[in-house]
């Protein structure tokens, strides 16, 4: 296990002794623990922030699809090509 030195503000340093005396834990265990949090959420946001923006990209290409193509009948096209099949297997 490494050591790490840290200079903290003296009222934040005194939360964290009372916060770790409080839970029945070390200063150490205690920071281990909120650190172990922080990064775990920014891990979180990160990967929900890459979610967002793949989401817009998909939504962008939708959008260019459906200009390229124009007004068109989903339904039709399906049953079209549904009564083809049909017609084709006969």
């Amino acid at each position: 296990m490494g050591r790490v030195n840290v200079f903290l503000k003296d009222k934040l340093l005194d939360e964290i002794n009372e916060e770790a005396r409080e839970e029945g834990t070390n200063r150490s265990a205690l920071i281990q623990t909120a650190l172990g949090k922080y990064l775990e959420g920014k891990r979180c946001e990160r990967e929900e922030e890459e979610k967002r923006k793949k989401m817009q990209e998909a939504s962008r290409r939708m959008d260019a699809l459906a200009k390229k193509l124009g007004k068109w009948d989903p339904q039709a096209t399906i049953r079209k090509l549904r009564d083809t099949n049909l017609k084709s297997d006969s």
